[in-house]
């Protein structure tokens, strides 16, 4: 199974990080910045999850194993904000 993990940002230090199956939340919390939200979600413990396609608000890093979240959250981070500033939405 994969999931949506959709990172916003709402203000220096303060994402709003959003999971989604299909088109139903399943659940939202708060970061303080794009790392931890990858690193928190990678400690989902669900049947069956294999990863995420994690956005950070209009771009896409694409689908990320479970095992690269955990190994690599800030690496992951880097790539969604060098696309996100390449790519102005």
């Amino acid at each position: 199974m994969l999931l949506t993990l959709h990172i916003s940002k709402i203000e220096p230090g303060n994402y709003r990080v959003i999971v989604l199956d299909g088109r139903e939340e399943l659940d939202q919390w708060g970061a303080p910045n794009i790392g931890a939200a990858i690193r928190q979600c990678s400690q989902a413990e669900m049947p069956d999850l294999s990863g995420f396609h994690i956005w950070y608000e209009h771009v896409c890093v694409g689908t990320t194993t479970m095992s690269n979240m955990r190994i690599d959250p800030e690496g992951i981070a880097q790539r969604l904000m060098a696309l996100h500033g390449a790519v102005r939405g």
